[in-house]
């Protein structure tokens, strides 16, 4: 995921419509209590099961982090 593709579905929403991180078969959200943007992570490819999307502070790309 990029950071185009959640955007444009919500571009025209009012900036003060809250925001929450849910895990995909969980029936509630969480408030984001901080957003970060890390420029030393290094995403794992796409299907990588039983192993996080994402490792921080091992490679070159930027990422926004979404914390709870």
């Amino acid at each position: 995921m990029t950071l185009r593709d959640p955007l444009d579905p919500i571009k025209d929403l009012p900036p003060e419509t809250p925001v929450c991180v849910a895990e995909e078969d969980k029936a509630a959200g969480m408030n984001v209590s901080s957003v970060e943007i890390l420029q030393d992570a290094r995403r794992r490819p796409r299907g990588a099961e039983g192993v996080e999307a994402v490792e921080f502070e091992v490679g070159d790309e930027t990422v926004v982090v979404l914390r709870w």
